[in-house]
């Protein structure tokens, strides 16, 4: 206890002492930096949380997306004219899971409540919801840069051929001539 009360008399006499203000100032920016070091690492937890979230499912994403784009480059390469080809998607929103629901049904005098629920069976990694279905991503847009994206012709069989094959309109498709 004695420590304490010599180091906060220390103190009180660093901060009173005119010619000991650059210890003084010194001080008292360490203690701040102290004080700010200890509250960031309550504060940003949650933000930390919402980050690793974020970028697994940008990973799952991309990964999907360059899975897509090599099969769309490998496709469009094999279209007569159009040579070396890069493809790059954008989507709009990420894939949707619809999982089964058990319903319930209140009735009361006059209102009905309505109650759903979601079905969870125990797998090997813990608990699962049960998918019925997993609808994909919707596209918004399809770059596709080959060295033959100047013909006229080859450029109306790569959006053709891609239209067919994602099943979207071709004004979502862009071919362009790639640089030489």
């Amino acid at each position: 206890m004695e420590i304490f009360k010599n180091t906060g008399e220390k103190i009180k006499k660093l901060f009173r002492d005119n010619h000991n203000k650059k210890a003084a100032l010194i001080f008292a920016l360490g203690a701040i930096g102290i004080i700010l070091i200890l509250l960031s690492e309550m504060i940003p937890e949650k933000e930390a949380e919402n980050k690793a979230e974020k970028s697994v499912f940008s990973s799952e994403l991309s990964g999907r997306e360059a899975v897509l784009e090599e099969r769309i480059a490998e496709a469009v390469s094999k279209i007569n004219g159009a040579g070396k080809t890069h493809v790059t998607i954008t989507f709009d929103s990420s894939e949707e899971y619809v999982f089964a629901e058990n319903f319930s049904e209140n009735n009361a005098e006059s209102e009905t409540e309505r109650e759903s629920e979601i079905v969870i069976i125990e797998g090997e990694n813990g608990d699962l919801p049960v998918t019925i279905r997993t609808n994909e991503a919707k596209i918004r847009g399809v770059l596709i840069i080959c060295e033959g994206g100047k013909n006229p012709l080859v450029k109306e069989k790569i959006i053709e051929g891609v239209c067919a094959l994602l099943d979207i309109p071709s004004n979502k498709i862009s071919v362009a001539e790639m640089a030489r």
